[in-house]
């Protein structure tokens, strides 16, 4: 059924997955001094140019949204609802490997600025905590159901 608790979990994870999509992930600095904008799917410069050479993360935040939005109608079939589940969070956190690649790693102009993440770059990890409240209570729900079944 659609309206299991789960539903709001994987709804509030694909939210929150989306929200990041949409915001500002960490900013460059330079003396103190924004001088680089990171998005999920481009770096904004000093100019206002935009370089779309963060676009994995912006693919990798994608699929797991779509995924996690994929298992919110598969209540039929609950264990591969789970798989989904966690494979979203296994998504996350290659999506947290690539943030921290392109913000530590990878820095744009000469390499001297220093990355500062912002709030939304937190919405993952937060969507990734749903995600497993929501495996969890699929898991409940198919032992509930083999008790059912095993006392018939």
């Amino acid at each position: 059924m659609i309206q299991r608790i789960q539903t709001i979990y994987l709804l509030v994870a694909v939210v929150l997955s989306v929200v990041c999509l949409c915001m500002q992930i960490g900013t460059f600095t330079e003396g103190g001094v924004a001088v680089y904008s990171e998005y999920n799917l481009w770096v904004t410069g000093p100019t206002g140019v935009r370089q779309f050479v963060t676009w994995p993360l912006f693919a990798v935040l994608l699929l797991s949204a779509a995924i996690g939005l994929y298992a919110i109608f598969m209540y039929a079939n609950r264990l591969l609802q789970a798989r989904f589940c966690m494979f979203a969070m296994l998504l996350v956190v290659g999506w947290y490997i690539l943030y921290v690649v392109y913000g530590g790693v990878l820095k744009p102009g000469d390499g001297s600025a220093e990355f500062a993440p912002t709030w939304a770059g937190a919405c993952p990890l937060v969507a990734s905590v749903f995600y497993f409240l929501a495996r969890r209570a699929i898991m409940a729900d198919e032992r509930l159901v083999r008790a059912a079944d095993r006392i018939r």
